[in-house]
């Protein structure tokens, strides 16, 4: 019996520990979609390759 209690208990989803995990990913998508509104050339191939150039030394040093 008391197993089948733990077992519902595991089983429901936990809302709070979702946006913990979820919540900065969720922050910069409607950050990115917000500043997409407001600048529509923020989304252009050329801004998306200068952020690429940005990012990309912060990749290689955390790769290693």
């Amino acid at each position: 019996m008391q197993e089948q209690s733990k077992a519902k208990t595991s089983s429901k989803i936990d809302v709070k520990k979702i946006f913990s995990r979820l919540g900065p990913l969720l922050a910069l998508v409607v950050l990115v979609i917000l500043v997409t509104i407001m600048s529509p050339t923020f989304v252009s191939p050329a801004n998306l390759l200068n952020l690429l150039r940005q990012v990309s030394i912060n990749a290689v040093i955390a790769f290693g």
